[in-house]
């Protein structure tokens, strides 16, 4: 028998054994994926109200993904719960790379510390990249007698004041918390506001014109800064360097709270867990030629955004330690729902 005929005959061996065991369709099909895939319009889930910084963030990154992904990008708003209706939107999506969830922060990591007859952990998503840092700044109303962070870090033990956050349970809430904690640390006394949880930015700051808060953690936009002297006062920025935008507010760490120094955010995208490593590489590259675009770079800048990327597995790493983190506050806080 010659070679040829051996070869025809184990490849044809092959193929009958596979597909006997159902083995040739599951190889096609994850072949498939990296040939067809996006075979559908991609969704984006963002876990905040329409009209906020992230949702304009989401809108111009994905204008510009759908040209390196071919398909069109959609914008699908889910705010409540810290994130955590958002982030179930995308943990029930099938695992093939067409919905994406598009959070800002780390809230949808642990909130299942947090929120009730919710099991969603980290593990549950396929972290993909992060593509904008979004720190976050504390501020007050006008209104109020309070122009440095050490007059707020008192101003509760002398007079009612609410304190809000872009939603129970989310990033800034945990700084809240954060900050509650390093007052009292340096204080002796527990700081006593009442947190104001509302449904993303544009809510918080219809809160702050009207006078139903008086306190702010808030991410960091253009619209905080075109309120900035008129109905909010900027009081610092939770990071690690001063904002090019803001060069006069000092940051938490130069006031006198190092702590709150560890609040960096990234915006970042993630997938529902079991999303192929085909599908996955083809995001990241996507999302990172994407980042690399003079006109993206542009707008958001115009917004006040700085973009950056972030790879698969150091978004994964940072979202790691971002957990192990807030987890403890959590706990400290008596937050827990487990």
């Amino acid at each position: 028998m010659t070679i040829q005929k051996v070869t025809r005959r184990f490849f044809a061996q092959v193929l009958v054994t596979g597909m006997a065991f159902g083995l040739f369709p599951v190889l096609m099909s994850k072949q498939a994926y990296a040939v067809d895939f996006p075979s559908k319009p991609v969704t984006l889930v963002v876990p905040f109200a329409a009209g906020g910084g992230l949702d304009v963030t989401a809108r111009i990154i994905a204008e510009r993904l759908k040209d390196e992904l071919g398909q069109p990008v959609l914008i699908l708003n889910r705010p409540g719960a810290g994130s955590s209706v958002g982030a179930r939107v995308v943990a029930a999506a099938p695992a093939d790379g067409h919905t994406l969830f598009f959070t800002s922060g780390s809230a949808f990591a642990f909130a299942n510390m947090l929120v009730p007859n919710l099991e969603l952990k980290l593990q549950d998503f396929a972290p993909i990249a992060a593509v904008a840092s979004n720190p976050s700044v504390i501020v007050t109303s006008t209104k109020v007698p309070v122009k440095s962070l050490a007059e707020l870090a008192g101003f509760s033990n002398a007079a009612d004041i609410n304190f809000c956050s872009t939603g129970s349970g989310g990033l800034n809430h945990l700084q809240l918390e954060m900050f509650r904690s390093v007052v009292k640390s340096k204080t002796g006394k527990n700081y006593n506001v009442t947190h104001v949880p509302y449904n993303g930015l544009a809510p918080a700051l219809v809160g702050i014109r009207d006078g139903s808060v008086q306190a702010c953690m808030l991410p960091y936009t253009v619209l905080v800064k075109n309120l900035n002297g008129k109905e909010l006062r900027v009081l610092a920025v939770q990071s690690k360097a001063r904002l090019p935008w803001l060069p006069d507010v000092p940051t938490t760490g130069q006031l006198g709270y190092p702590e709150m120094d560890v609040n960096d955010s990234f915006v970042n995208i993630a997938a529902p867990r079991g999303t192929p490593e085909v599908v996955m590489v083809k995001l990241e590259n996507a999302l990172q030629k994407t980042m690399q675009d003079v006109n993206v770079r542009k707008k958001l800048d115009e917004m006040e955004v700085q973009a950056i990327f972030m790879g698969t597995k150091d978004t994964h790493k940072w979202l790691e330690d971002e957990v192990r983190k807030f987890s403890a506050i959590i706990r400290d806080a008596g937050l827990s729902t487990k």
